[in-house]
């Protein structure tokens, strides 16, 4: 080990010591890499100026605080209880009804969100009452929210997936396709999970409600405009009439225009609040987006991805043995950095590994995304647990404990996800 590679460890360990003492991550990416540049001597200072705003200075980014605005507006309005009312009659009729009710309340809502926090909090304000009213344990009832709000990044339209396609250069609107069957593979492990819950253990209630045929029509009919903005956000992607970035505009307008006009769950005044918030967000993540590009580019100059990568390949291991301990990496990761963090400080050493294993950039970028979405439900850092605590009342603890058989469940779904292209890559 090289003088330079000590230094370079020596900052690194800072830096987590930084992290685990609450500094925020853009500060400690940008100060990290200033030091690594500073003592490695690898770049001109101005770097530090340079890399960052051309990272920022991207036309995808845009699509990023509108899709946070979009989610905004819907949980604000009416759109999320119709599509919570067409997840409980389509499902409601089974064992645990309300508890998958609540799960493909969560999949129609991403469909139009593409936030898990603002899944979990909408979905979980609508549906934690009634689940404790039928006999459902509150922490139960909450780590079902939590649970559900996974599938806000998975199923597009999803602001993660534009964060990795950013990052990695990858097309957004393929990943978008690649998290289509994989939120569908999600969303059906977390419902049999809810099943077998509630049918061997006292946290949910066997609930069912008799179907009707009738009913479901017309939760279908009323939910129309919510299952339209990912027909509208996905066709017009698809048939070239706009970009992924595009996209967001326009699913801004068509849930601003439906909520406003058609279904008059808002009203003007609220609008600037919402805009404040959105911006808020956006403000937080912005930072961390430009200042990780900057580390990412530092530790590429420096060979520190290629030879760790080099590093992981040499265990005998093989194409199994590797990607279970990629898939281990990213749940350990998951535990304690947000999902972007995650993405972006890992990319750079992982990105090497696949493309020696032979994955499609969009296979590992649908694997890699619906790994790290576990992190929402796992604690110290599981967003989800402190969206569902704030909408429940619950300690996040508690919540944290009533999910794990949501967690083994995704985590079979994702292992399935990762030795089955086909269901990242079906549009090929």
């Amino acid at each position: 080990m090289s003088s330079n590679d000590l230094i370079v460890l020596g900052i690194a360990l800072l830096m987590g010591v930084h992290l685990a003492i609450g500094v925020p991550l853009f500060i400690v990416l940008g100060l990290g890499s200033l030091a690594m540049i500073s003592a490695v001597g690898v770049y001109s200072i101005s770097i530090v100026g340079e890399v960052p705003f051309t990272a920022m200075d991207n036309w995808a980014l845009l699509a990023m605080p509108l899709f946070i605005l979009t989610g905004d507006i819907i949980s604000s309005g009416r759109i999320a209880r119709q599509l919570v009312r067409l997840g409980q009659a389509t499902v409601g009729w089974m064992t645990g009804g309300l508890g998958m009710a609540t799960i493909m309340g969560c999949f129609f809502f991403a469909g139009t969100s593409g936030s898990n926090s603002a899944d979990t909090a909408a979905i979980g304000k609508i549906m934690i009452p009634p689940m404790v009213e039928r006999g459902y344990t509150k922490s139960y009832a909450a780590a079902l929210a939590a649970s559900g709000g996974c599938l806000g990044i998975i199923v597009p339209p999803s602001l993660i997936f534009i964060i990795y396609g950013v990052v990695t250069s990858t097309s957004v609107g393929d990943l978008f396709l690649g998290g289509v069957f994989s939120g569908v593979l999600l969303a059906m492990s977390l419902c049999i999970a809810n099943y077998l819950v509630c049918r061997f253990s006292t946290w949910g209630a066997p609930d069912r409600d008799a179907f009707k045929f009738g009913d479901a029509m017309k939760a279908a009919w009323d939910a129309r405009y919510g299952l339209g903005a990912p027909a509208v956000i996905l066709g017009g992607i698809y048939s070239g009439i706009f970009t992924p970035t595009e996209a967001a505009a326009v699913a801004v307008a068509y849930c601003l225009f439906v909520e406003i006009f058609l279904t008059r769950g808002l009203q003007w005044r609220q609008v600037p609040k919402l805009l404040v918030r959105s911006g808020s967000i956006s403000g937080i993540i912005g930072p961390v987006i430009a200042f990780s590009v900057l580390f990412a580019e530092v530790l590429s100059v420096l060979r520190l991805p290629d030879r760790l990568a080099t590093y992981l390949l040499s265990f005998p291991l093989g194409f199994v043995g590797t990607v279970l301990m990629i898939l281990f990496m990213m749940l350990v990761i998951g535990c304690f950095l947000e999902t972007i963090a995650a993405i972006i400080i890992t990319m750079p050493i992982l990105l090497p590994v696949a493309a020696k294993l032979g994955f499609d950039p969009v296979h590992f970028g649908v694997f890699i995304v619906c790994a790290l979405t576990i992190g929402f439900i796992t604690p110290p850092v599981g967003i989800n647990l402190f969206a569902a605590a704030a909408v429940s009342g619950v300690p996040y603890l508690n919540i944290a404990w009533r999910s794990w058989p949501s967690c083994v469940a995704m985590i079979l779904a994702v292992v399935v996800i990762a030795f089955v292209p086909a269901i990242s890559l079906w549009f090929r």
